[in-house]
Protein backbone atom coordinates (compact mmCIF):
# COMPACT_ATOMS: atom_id res chain seq x y z
CA UNK A 1 0.00 0.00 0.00
CA UNK A 2 2.85 2.40 0.93
CA UNK A 3 4.94 1.72 -2.42
CA UNK A 4 1.31 2.34 -4.29
CA UNK A 5 0.94 5.91 -2.57
CA UNK A 6 4.13 6.87 -3.37
CA UNK A 7 4.15 5.88 -6.92
CA UNK A 8 0.78 7.43 -6.96
CA UNK A 9 1.98 10.80 -5.59
CA UNK A 10 5.32 11.12 -7.91
CA UNK A 11 2.56 10.58 -10.38
CA UNK A 12 0.41 13.21 -9.43
CA UNK A 13 3.25 15.68 -8.99
CA UNK A 14 4.90 14.68 -12.50
CA UNK A 15 1.90 15.78 -14.47
CA UNK A 16 1.49 19.49 -12.75
CA UNK A 17 2.53 22.31 -14.95
CA UNK A 18 6.05 23.39 -15.23
CA UNK A 19 5.09 26.17 -12.46
CA UNK A 20 4.18 23.71 -9.86
CA UNK A 21 7.63 21.92 -10.39
CA UNK A 22 9.27 25.53 -9.67
CA UNK A 23 7.97 25.58 -6.25
CA UNK A 24 8.49 21.77 -5.85
CA UNK A 25 12.56 22.59 -6.50
CA UNK A 26 12.46 25.71 -4.52
CA UNK A 27 11.29 23.78 -1.49
CA UNK A 28 14.03 21.31 -2.29
CA UNK A 29 16.58 23.59 -2.32
CA UNK A 30 15.77 24.51 1.11
CA UNK A 31 17.68 21.54 2.34
CA UNK A 32 20.92 23.01 1.29
CA UNK A 33 20.75 25.82 3.18
CA UNK A 34 23.35 25.67 6.49
CA UNK A 35 21.71 26.09 10.17
CA UNK A 36 22.61 25.27 13.71
CA UNK A 37 19.94 23.19 15.37
CA UNK A 38 18.57 24.36 18.86
CA UNK A 39 15.27 23.68 20.41
CA UNK A 40 13.30 26.10 21.85
CA UNK A 41 10.04 26.96 23.59
CA UNK A 42 7.57 30.00 22.77
CA UNK A 43 4.88 31.82 24.57
CA UNK A 44 3.24 33.32 21.78
CA UNK A 45 -0.11 35.78 21.24
CA UNK A 46 -2.49 35.57 18.02
CA UNK A 47 -5.94 37.61 17.43
CA UNK A 48 -7.71 34.26 16.90
CA UNK A 49 -6.02 32.23 19.81
CA UNK A 50 -5.97 29.69 17.55
CA UNK A 51 -4.28 25.41 17.35
CA UNK A 52 -0.81 26.59 16.63
CA UNK A 53 -1.07 29.34 19.37
CA UNK A 54 -2.16 26.31 22.24
CA UNK A 55 0.83 23.72 20.23
CA UNK A 56 3.87 26.42 21.15
CA UNK A 57 2.39 27.65 24.82
CA UNK A 58 1.29 24.11 25.66
CA UNK A 59 4.76 22.62 24.38
CA UNK A 60 6.65 25.35 26.82
CA UNK A 61 4.44 24.45 29.65
CA UNK A 62 5.67 20.73 29.09
CA UNK A 63 9.14 22.24 29.51
CA UNK A 64 8.73 24.06 32.49
CA UNK A 65 7.10 21.30 34.13
CA UNK A 66 10.00 19.39 33.32
CA UNK A 67 12.54 21.55 33.99
CA UNK A 68 10.98 22.17 37.70
CA UNK A 69 10.67 17.93 38.04
CA UNK A 70 14.33 17.92 36.95
CA UNK A 71 15.15 20.45 39.98
CA UNK A 72 12.99 19.53 42.51
CA UNK A 73 11.49 16.22 42.53
CA UNK A 74 13.40 13.08 43.47
CA UNK A 75 13.99 10.52 41.29
CA UNK A 76 15.01 7.95 44.26
CA UNK A 77 13.92 7.93 47.79
CA UNK A 78 16.12 5.23 49.01
CA UNK A 79 19.91 6.53 48.04
CA UNK A 80 21.74 3.53 48.88
CA UNK A 81 21.91 0.72 46.33
CA UNK A 82 21.20 -2.17 47.50
CA UNK A 83 18.05 -5.18 46.38
CA UNK A 84 15.38 -2.71 48.65
CA UNK A 85 16.18 0.35 46.88
CA UNK A 86 15.81 -1.68 43.45
CA UNK A 87 11.72 -2.55 44.26
CA UNK A 88 11.09 0.92 46.20
CA UNK A 89 12.40 3.56 44.00
CA UNK A 90 11.11 1.82 41.00
CA UNK A 91 7.28 1.93 42.77
CA UNK A 92 7.97 5.19 44.15
CA UNK A 93 8.51 6.62 40.25
CA UNK A 94 6.03 4.71 39.04
CA UNK A 95 3.54 6.17 41.39
CA UNK A 96 4.86 9.85 40.97
CA UNK A 97 4.45 9.31 36.75
CA UNK A 98 0.63 7.92 37.41
CA UNK A 99 -0.69 9.93 40.04
CA UNK A 100 0.95 13.36 38.55
CA UNK A 101 2.26 12.95 34.72
CA UNK A 102 -0.33 10.57 34.13
CA UNK A 103 -3.37 13.10 35.18
CA UNK A 104 -1.50 16.58 34.87
CA UNK A 105 -0.98 15.18 30.96
CA UNK A 106 -4.25 13.78 30.24
CA UNK A 107 -5.88 17.48 31.61
CA UNK A 108 -4.35 19.42 29.30
CA UNK A 109 -4.16 17.33 26.47
CA UNK A 110 -7.80 16.88 26.70
CA UNK A 111 -8.39 20.38 27.29
CA UNK A 112 -6.75 20.98 23.89
CA UNK A 113 -8.76 18.11 22.14
CA UNK A 114 -11.87 19.72 23.21
CA UNK A 115 -10.82 23.63 23.44
CA UNK A 116 -8.47 24.12 20.36
CA UNK A 117 -9.80 21.28 18.45
CA UNK A 118 -13.27 21.14 18.56
CA UNK A 119 -13.66 24.42 19.91
CA UNK A 120 -11.70 26.53 17.42
CA UNK A 121 -13.33 24.88 14.53
CA UNK A 122 -16.64 25.97 15.91
CA UNK A 123 -15.65 29.79 16.55
CA UNK A 124 -13.64 30.02 13.23
CA UNK A 125 -17.30 29.24 11.81
CA UNK A 126 -18.98 31.86 14.07
CA UNK A 127 -20.63 29.34 16.34
CA UNK A 128 -20.12 29.27 19.96
CA UNK A 129 -18.71 27.47 22.92
CA UNK A 130 -21.74 26.45 25.39
CA UNK A 131 -19.29 24.61 27.82
CA UNK A 132 -16.89 21.96 28.41
CA UNK A 133 -16.80 19.06 30.70
CA UNK A 134 -13.72 17.74 31.92
CA UNK A 135 -13.78 13.98 33.24
CA UNK A 136 -10.73 12.12 34.82
CA UNK A 137 -9.47 9.36 32.53
CA UNK A 138 -9.38 5.61 33.35
CA UNK A 139 -9.44 4.31 36.25
CA UNK A 140 -10.52 6.84 37.98
CA UNK A 141 -13.65 7.61 36.06
CA UNK A 142 -15.23 5.80 32.82
CA UNK A 143 -17.08 8.82 31.46
CA UNK A 144 -15.16 11.17 28.43
CA UNK A 145 -14.91 14.34 28.45
CA UNK A 146 -17.10 16.47 25.82
CA UNK A 147 -17.78 19.91 24.95
CA UNK A 148 -20.78 21.48 23.88
CA UNK A 149 -21.64 24.09 21.12
CA UNK A 150 -23.88 26.12 19.08
CA UNK A 151 -23.72 26.04 15.64
CA UNK A 152 -24.62 29.13 13.09
CA UNK A 153 -27.54 28.89 11.15
CA UNK A 154 -25.07 28.59 8.40
CA UNK A 155 -23.07 25.67 8.11
CA UNK A 156 -21.79 23.65 5.36
CA UNK A 157 -20.82 19.72 5.66
CA UNK A 158 -17.46 20.98 5.41
CA UNK A 159 -17.54 23.34 8.07
CA UNK A 160 -19.28 19.80 10.13
CA UNK A 161 -16.03 17.70 9.19
CA UNK A 162 -13.81 20.72 9.95
CA UNK A 163 -15.57 20.13 13.24
CA UNK A 164 -15.60 17.11 14.29
CA UNK A 165 -11.85 16.56 12.95
CA UNK A 166 -10.36 19.14 15.07
CA UNK A 167 -9.84 17.95 17.76
CA UNK A 168 -7.57 15.16 17.13
CA UNK A 169 -5.88 17.67 14.76
CA UNK A 170 -4.71 20.25 17.46
CA UNK A 171 -3.09 17.12 18.89
CA UNK A 172 -1.35 16.47 15.72
CA UNK A 173 -0.14 20.59 15.35
CA UNK A 174 0.94 19.64 18.95
CA UNK A 175 2.84 16.97 18.67
CA UNK A 176 4.80 18.38 15.91
CA UNK A 177 5.87 20.99 17.77
CA UNK A 178 7.24 18.64 20.30
CA UNK A 179 8.78 16.68 17.94
CA UNK A 180 10.41 18.65 16.26
CA UNK A 181 12.30 19.63 19.78
CA UNK A 182 12.68 15.63 20.39
CA UNK A 183 14.86 15.51 17.03
CA UNK A 184 16.91 18.79 17.68
CA UNK A 185 17.99 17.63 21.09
CA UNK A 186 18.12 13.61 20.15
CA UNK A 187 16.81 13.29 23.52
CA UNK A 188 13.58 12.06 24.40
CA UNK A 189 12.48 13.59 28.39
CA UNK A 190 10.39 11.25 30.34
CA UNK A 191 7.96 14.26 31.14
CA UNK A 192 7.06 14.73 27.30
CA UNK A 193 6.44 10.56 27.08
CA UNK A 194 2.82 10.57 27.84
CA UNK A 195 1.97 13.56 26.03
CA UNK A 196 3.70 12.61 22.54
CA UNK A 197 1.75 9.54 23.29
CA UNK A 198 -1.50 11.32 23.22
CA UNK A 199 -0.92 14.26 20.94
CA UNK A 200 0.75 12.35 18.23
CA UNK A 201 -1.71 9.21 18.74
CA UNK A 202 -4.96 10.88 19.52
CA UNK A 203 -6.17 10.52 16.01
CA UNK A 204 -5.06 7.22 14.92
CA UNK A 205 -5.82 5.53 18.50
CA UNK A 206 -9.32 7.18 18.66
CA UNK A 207 -9.93 5.76 15.12
CA UNK A 208 -8.79 2.07 15.73
CA UNK A 209 -9.85 1.87 19.25
CA UNK A 210 -13.55 3.71 20.21
CA UNK A 211 -16.04 1.98 18.83
CA UNK A 212 -18.49 4.94 20.37
CA UNK A 213 -20.99 5.68 17.29
CA UNK A 214 -20.92 9.34 18.97
CA UNK A 215 -17.32 9.63 18.68
CA UNK A 216 -15.78 11.97 16.45
CA UNK A 217 -14.19 8.87 13.91
CA UNK A 218 -17.44 7.34 13.55
CA UNK A 219 -19.22 10.78 12.92
CA UNK A 220 -16.73 12.02 10.62
CA UNK A 221 -16.74 8.34 8.46
CA UNK A 222 -20.42 8.90 8.50
CA UNK A 223 -20.21 12.36 7.07
CA UNK A 224 -17.83 11.58 4.50
CA UNK A 225 -20.03 8.67 3.29
CA UNK A 226 -22.70 10.74 2.98
CA UNK A 227 -20.94 13.72 1.40
CA UNK A 228 -19.28 11.18 -1.58
CA UNK A 229 -21.21 8.08 -1.21
CA UNK A 230 -19.78 5.00 0.10
CA UNK A 231 -15.74 5.19 0.19
CA UNK A 232 -14.46 4.76 3.29
CA UNK A 233 -14.88 1.62 5.68
CA UNK A 234 -14.08 1.89 9.09
CA UNK A 235 -11.82 -1.35 8.72
CA UNK A 236 -9.64 0.58 6.31
CA UNK A 237 -8.96 3.40 8.59
CA UNK A 238 -8.54 1.14 11.50
CA UNK A 239 -5.67 -0.53 9.17
CA UNK A 240 -4.52 3.44 8.64
CA UNK A 241 -4.20 3.77 12.21
CA UNK A 242 -2.29 1.03 13.46
CA UNK A 243 0.30 1.38 10.93
CA UNK A 244 0.72 4.72 11.49
CA UNK A 245 1.10 4.14 15.39
CA UNK A 246 3.59 1.25 14.82
CA UNK A 247 5.42 2.75 12.04
CA UNK A 248 6.24 6.37 14.62
CA UNK A 249 9.68 5.67 16.14
CA UNK A 250 9.00 7.90 18.37
CA UNK A 251 6.55 6.25 19.97
CA UNK A 252 8.87 3.17 20.66
CA UNK A 253 11.12 5.97 22.36
CA UNK A 254 8.33 7.38 24.36
CA UNK A 255 7.47 4.36 26.27
CA UNK A 256 11.61 3.21 26.78
CA UNK A 257 11.68 7.01 27.88
CA UNK A 258 9.18 6.00 30.51
CA UNK A 259 8.93 2.80 31.52
CA UNK A 260 12.65 1.51 31.37
CA UNK A 261 14.93 4.54 31.50
CA UNK A 262 12.28 6.30 34.04
CA UNK A 263 11.22 3.75 36.12
CA UNK A 264 13.49 1.10 36.10
CA UNK A 265 16.99 2.92 35.61
CA UNK A 266 15.51 6.46 37.17
CA UNK A 267 16.56 8.50 34.16
CA UNK A 268 15.53 12.03 33.51
CA UNK A 269 15.62 11.00 29.65
CA UNK A 270 16.95 8.97 27.16
CA UNK A 271 19.07 9.04 23.68
CA UNK A 272 17.15 9.13 20.79
CA UNK A 273 18.65 7.45 17.07
CA UNK A 274 18.34 8.48 13.79
CA UNK A 275 19.23 6.01 10.61
CA UNK A 276 22.69 6.94 10.14
CA UNK A 277 22.95 7.60 6.23
CA UNK A 278 26.93 8.16 6.58
CA UNK A 279 29.16 9.97 8.85
CA UNK A 280 27.19 13.25 9.03
CA UNK A 281 23.60 12.76 7.54
CA UNK A 282 20.96 11.24 9.65
CA UNK A 283 17.51 10.24 8.60
CA UNK A 284 14.04 9.38 10.18
CA UNK A 285 10.91 8.47 8.17
CA UNK A 286 7.39 8.91 9.78
CA UNK A 287 3.92 7.77 8.11
CA UNK A 288 0.61 8.89 9.45
CA UNK A 289 -2.93 10.04 7.68
CA UNK A 290 -4.87 13.02 8.81
CA UNK A 291 -8.72 13.77 8.04
CA UNK A 292 -9.30 16.74 5.91
CA UNK A 293 -12.93 18.27 5.21
CA UNK A 294 -12.32 16.26 1.93
CA UNK A 295 -11.17 12.92 2.97
CA UNK A 296 -8.53 11.22 4.70
CA UNK A 297 -4.83 12.61 3.47
CA UNK A 298 -2.18 9.77 3.50
CA UNK A 299 1.17 11.54 5.21
CA UNK A 300 4.76 10.31 4.38
CA UNK A 301 6.81 12.70 6.96
CA UNK A 302 11.05 12.55 6.11
CA UNK A 303 13.44 14.35 9.00
CA UNK A 304 17.12 14.35 7.84
CA UNK A 305 19.63 15.85 10.19
CA UNK A 306 22.79 17.21 8.81
CA UNK A 307 25.34 17.83 11.60
CA UNK A 308 22.82 19.54 13.91
CA UNK A 309 20.85 20.98 11.12
CA UNK A 310 17.36 19.90 11.25
CA UNK A 311 14.93 19.64 7.68
CA UNK A 312 11.79 18.12 7.30
CA UNK A 313 10.06 17.52 3.99
CA UNK A 314 6.64 15.41 3.61
CA UNK A 315 4.32 14.73 0.86
CA UNK A 316 0.83 13.09 1.45
CA UNK A 317 -1.87 12.32 -1.14
CA UNK A 318 -5.75 11.71 -0.86
CA UNK A 319 -6.54 7.61 -0.18
CA UNK A 320 -6.73 6.05 -3.30
CA UNK A 321 -10.26 4.90 -3.76
CA UNK A 322 -11.08 6.40 -7.16
CA UNK A 323 -14.75 7.96 -5.96
CA UNK A 324 -12.94 9.82 -3.64
CA UNK A 325 -11.68 13.21 -4.86
CA UNK A 326 -8.50 13.84 -5.32
CA UNK A 327 -5.99 15.72 -3.21
CA UNK A 328 -1.64 16.25 -2.72
CA UNK A 329 0.22 17.89 -0.84
CA UNK A 330 4.06 19.05 -0.21
CA UNK A 331 5.54 20.83 2.80
CA UNK A 332 8.99 21.67 3.39
CA UNK A 333 10.27 22.95 7.28
CA UNK A 334 14.42 24.28 8.25
CA UNK A 335 14.53 25.06 11.69
CA UNK A 336 17.36 27.89 13.58
CA UNK A 337 18.83 29.35 9.92
CA UNK A 338 21.78 31.47 11.48
CA UNK A 339 21.18 35.33 10.27
CA UNK A 340 24.13 36.53 12.95
CA UNK A 341 24.86 35.76 16.75
CA UNK A 342 21.96 36.68 18.19
CA UNK A 343 19.47 35.89 15.28
CA UNK A 344 18.17 33.05 13.68
CA UNK A 345 15.10 32.04 11.84
CA UNK A 346 12.80 28.77 10.64
CA UNK A 347 11.36 28.38 7.27
CA UNK A 348 8.17 26.72 6.77
CA UNK A 349 6.45 26.49 3.32
CA UNK A 350 3.93 24.45 1.81
CA UNK A 351 1.62 24.14 -1.52
CA UNK A 352 -1.34 21.70 -2.39
CA UNK A 353 -3.83 20.78 -5.00
CA UNK A 354 -7.16 20.18 -3.03
CA UNK A 355 -10.97 19.42 -4.30
CA UNK A 356 -13.62 21.71 -4.15
CA UNK A 357 -14.37 23.66 -0.19
CA UNK A 358 -17.37 25.39 0.46
CA UNK A 359 -17.89 27.03 3.76
CA UNK A 360 -19.21 30.03 5.14
CA UNK A 361 -17.03 33.15 6.53
CA UNK A 362 -18.89 36.63 8.67
CA UNK A 363 -17.38 38.84 10.49
CA UNK A 364 -19.75 40.92 11.33
CA UNK A 365 -22.99 40.66 14.27
CA UNK A 366 -24.16 37.42 14.34
CA UNK A 367 -27.20 38.63 14.74
CA UNK A 368 -27.05 39.41 10.86
CA UNK A 369 -26.85 36.14 9.18
CA UNK A 370 -25.15 37.40 6.54
CA UNK A 371 -22.01 35.65 6.19
CA UNK A 372 -19.76 35.14 2.91
CA UNK A 373 -20.04 31.79 1.14
CA UNK A 374 -16.72 31.09 0.01
CA UNK A 375 -15.76 28.12 -2.47
CA UNK A 376 -12.08 26.92 -3.01
CA UNK A 377 -10.64 24.39 -5.28
CA UNK A 378 -7.07 23.49 -6.72
CA UNK A 379 -3.65 24.64 -6.38
CA UNK A 380 -3.25 26.90 -3.01
CA UNK A 381 0.16 27.42 -0.28
CA UNK A 382 1.21 28.93 2.85
CA UNK A 383 4.29 29.84 3.75
CA UNK A 384 5.63 31.21 7.55
CA UNK A 385 8.68 33.08 8.40
CA UNK A 386 10.35 32.53 11.97
CA UNK A 387 12.46 35.00 13.13
CA UNK A 388 14.41 34.77 16.62
CA UNK A 389 16.05 37.30 18.89
CA UNK A 390 18.15 35.77 21.15
CA UNK A 391 18.75 38.00 24.34
CA UNK A 392 20.69 36.08 26.54
CA UNK A 393 22.30 32.11 25.20
CA UNK A 394 24.54 31.05 28.77
CA UNK A 395 22.81 28.68 31.39
CA UNK A 396 19.21 30.25 30.03
CA UNK A 397 18.39 30.88 26.17
CA UNK A 398 15.65 33.46 26.25
CA UNK A 399 14.83 36.14 23.53
CA UNK A 400 11.74 37.16 21.73
CA UNK A 401 9.91 35.28 18.25
CA UNK A 402 7.94 36.97 15.41
CA UNK A 403 6.29 34.39 13.24
CA UNK A 404 5.00 36.28 9.52
CA UNK A 405 3.17 34.25 6.59
CA UNK A 406 0.94 33.89 4.64
CA UNK A 407 -1.74 31.40 3.32
CA UNK A 408 -4.54 31.25 0.79
CA UNK A 409 -8.01 29.92 0.33
CA UNK A 410 -7.77 25.80 1.42
CA UNK A 411 -7.11 23.39 4.25
CA UNK A 412 -4.03 23.66 6.13
CA UNK A 413 -3.53 21.39 9.64
CA UNK A 414 -4.03 23.94 12.48
CA UNK A 415 -4.90 27.08 10.22
CA UNK A 416 -8.17 28.95 9.56
CA UNK A 417 -10.10 27.67 6.26
CA UNK A 418 -9.85 31.44 4.71
CA UNK A 419 -6.63 33.15 3.25
CA UNK A 420 -4.92 36.05 5.36
CA UNK A 421 -1.86 37.10 6.95
CA UNK A 422 -0.71 34.85 9.57
CA UNK A 423 1.08 36.68 12.63
CA UNK A 424 2.29 35.63 15.64
CA UNK A 425 4.91 36.60 17.95
CA UNK A 426 6.01 36.38 21.77
CA UNK A 427 8.77 35.15 23.89
CA UNK A 428 11.52 31.97 23.11
CA UNK A 429 13.53 30.14 25.74
CA UNK A 430 14.73 27.38 26.86
CA UNK A 431 15.83 26.84 30.67
CA UNK A 432 19.03 25.28 31.15
CA UNK A 433 21.08 25.42 27.62
CA UNK A 434 24.41 26.66 27.91
CA UNK A 435 24.67 27.80 24.54
CA UNK A 436 23.26 27.26 21.11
Amino acid sequence: MAIYSSLYTLNVLYKQPMKTKLITTIFLMLFTILGKAQSRYNLIYEPQLGQNFAAENLNAGFHLLDYVDSLAVEKRIIKTENTFAKVINPIFRFSKLFLNNYLITDYMMTMNHERYGHGYRMLETDGYINEIVYNLPPPFSNEFSYISYQQPPWFTDQQRLMTLLGGSETNLVFSDVMRKNILLDERFNYNFSLAYLYGSNDMAGYTAFVSNPNGDPKRYLEKINNLYGPVLTGEKMRTYSLIAMLTDPLNFYAFKSTFYDYIIKGRHSSRIRMIKLNNKLKYLPRYRFEYTPYGPELVYQNYFKLNSKLMLFSFSHSDPNPNLPKSWRVKANIWNLKLSDNLSCNLSGQMWNQPNIEFYHYDGPISSYNPDFITSEGFGGQFVSTVNYDISKNKNLYGFTLQLGYKSTGYAIGEKLNKGLIIRGGLTFKLGNKSL
